[in-house]
């Protein structure tokens, strides 16, 4: 219930007249008996708006009303995608019959069902015994079409559904008695030492958490992972109570994140194999990416946003990822994903991963912590890293975070190698008005840059919600040659911060390129 008010809540009302607004989009089909599941949504004929239509997430607060109309229209709606979407169809095993999209057909079926039964709805039997006999099928299929191959957060949404269904049953049943090990297996694949989600991504991380708590409903006792990854989630969270956008990441798939778990205290915190940092103090936060792009056998979410940061400043996002256009194979798919449009150093014509299609990488790098106390104790905070996804080209790229609370950020970053490629580039929401150098809104925030080119700004967009453009300024330096490569170092102020020197700034790049030797 909390998830699906998350994400369908404000969109309800229009539902009984077969209007749905799923990732940016709303189609308007004119009545619920008019519904197009098989209809061309363009993108290539992308499935994914059609998987969440066919998820019936809208039901369960729907059914929650335990209004008998509401349960008759949640029954038709579902004989009408049955009539349209037979196995002979050509397409309906990429979209509504696809074995996620049939895995939270079940979770949301049967748990708006039991809401509407603990809710004191009359019973149907038309309306229920339609939904009981689509659920039965929906668990036969996924007995049948576990995602295996993939893996991951698919497969382990196949087993959440069947516990929900096991869960729902009267009486054991034998053909379910491999699910404990499934999800047993399944989680010590995905949840990572401390804490974290293997594919690295905080907005499945927070799906993911969420679907440990259903198995915990279910009977898992989960208590200490659950509590792992509610920590890490809140690693992974800004000062305004959100995820951060790493990744395949955006805003309103899952709760906010302050209320799936207690957050983490200000300071730096870590999670050391997930690869992510956080220093935070009051209104002010930053997380740091410097880990992996992925798992290896599952890279798929993946972004080339190796040592980039996010920012908020007095709980206003300030430094912004670009957020996810869309899932289809394209320019844009390109576009988000590549390391020219992240808030971290990159050259322009090349990529530390190499992407194939939508969710396919071949060649990768990594970046790397850094755990150096000449490094460490520069500021009040400080976190830094290096990454080795140019190292074809002989290349690595090292950034070095201070954090002054209530009063700034000092961001050096080097190159091991001069070239005219290379760059940094920034990304800051719309909503921070520019006047020369600064950036207005809830703080003045004044961008000096002490060691490179004069800043230049443009026109950019951002997607905090999927699909849904928002305009932002893009911040864009070049760096400067010095004797152990290039370097940029820029100052982000918004408080009493002490001023900082070239030779300062030199200082630490010296000692940050130290360790940024390609392998």
């Amino acid at each position: 219930m909390q998830l699906q008010m998350a994400v369908h809540g404000a969109t309800l009302t229009g539902i009984a007249r077969g209007e749905f607004h799923f990732l940016g989009r709303t189609i308007d089909f004119g009545s619920t008996d008019k519904i197009d599941w098989r209809r061309d949504l363009g993108e290539r004929n992308n499935p994914l708006w059609r998987m969440n239509l066919s998820y019936f997430g809208w039901s369960v607060p729907l059914l929650a009303r335990a209004e008998p109309e509401t349960l008759k229209l949640v029954a038709n709606i579902l004989a009408g995608m049955e009539q349209q979407n037979p196995w002979s169809a050509e397409g309906v095993f990429r979209d509504v019959w696809h074995p996620y999209s049939v895995s939270h057909r079940l979770i949301n079926l049967l748990t708006g069902l039991a809401l509407y039964r603990k809710n004191g709805g009359q019973y149907s039997e038309r309306g229920e015994d339609r939904i009981l006999q689509h659920v039965r099928l929906c668990a036969a299929f996924l007995l049948h079409n576990l995602e295996r191959d993939l893996q991951f957060n698919h497969l382990l949404k196949n087993f959440v559904a069947l516990a929900v269904y096991r869960a729902a049953l009267d009486t054991p049943c034998r053909k379910l008695a491999f699910l404990d090990r499934g999800i047993e297996k399944s989680l010590r694949q995905q949840l990572l030492a401390d804490g974290g989600h293997a594919e690295r991504s905080p907005m499945y991380h927070a799906l993911f958490l969420l679907d440990m708590m259903i198995l915990r409903a279910c009977g898992s006792a989960l208590d200490a992972q659950i509590a792992d990854a509610q920590r890490a989630l809140g690693v992974m969270s800004h000062s305004d109570g959100d995820i951060g956008l790493f990744n395949d990441s955006w805003l309103g798939e899952a709760p906010p994140a302050h209320t799936l778990g207690p957050g983490v205290p200000d300071g730096v915190t870590e999670l050391p194999v997930t690869g992510y940092a956080r220093l935070a103090s009051g209104g002010d936060s930053i997380i740091f990416d410097r880990g992996p792009c992925g798992p290896d056998s599952n890279p798929g979410h993946a972004h080339a946003d190796f040592l980039s940061i996010e920012a908020c400043v007095a709980k206003q996002r300030f430094i912004v990822d670009p957020g996810v256009p869309t899932y289809s194979a394209g320019p844009l798919r390109d576009f988000c994903r590549s390391a020219s449009q992240h808030n971290a150093p990159h050259i322009a014509d090349a990529e530390p991963i190499e992407f194939w299609h939508s969710f396919r990488v071949g060649r990768r790098g990594s970046a790397y912590r850094i755990d150096d106390p000449a490094l460490r104790d520069l500021a009040p905070m400080s976190a830094s890293a290096w990454h080795d996804g140019y190292k074809k080209d002989g290349i690595s790229v090292g950034r070095w975070i201070g954090f002054w609370p209530e009063q700034g950020i000092l961001v050096v970053d080097v190159w091991n190698k001069a070239m005219a490629s290379a760059g940094l580039r920034f990304l800051i929401p719309a909503n921070w008005r520019l006047e020369g150098t600064s950036f207005i809104q809830a703080r003045n925030v004044t961008l000096d840059v002490i060691l490179g080119s004069s800043p230049s700004f443009e026109r950019a967009h951002w997607w905090p919600k999927f699909g849904e453009p928002e305009d932002a300024h893009g911040v864009f330096i070049r760096p400067v040659t010095s004797s152990y490569g290039a370097v940029v170092a820029t100052v982000w102020r918004w408080g009493d911060m002490q001023t900082f020197t070239a030779d300062q700034a030199h200082g630490i790049a010296r000692k940050l390129s130290m360790h940024c030797q390609p392998s």
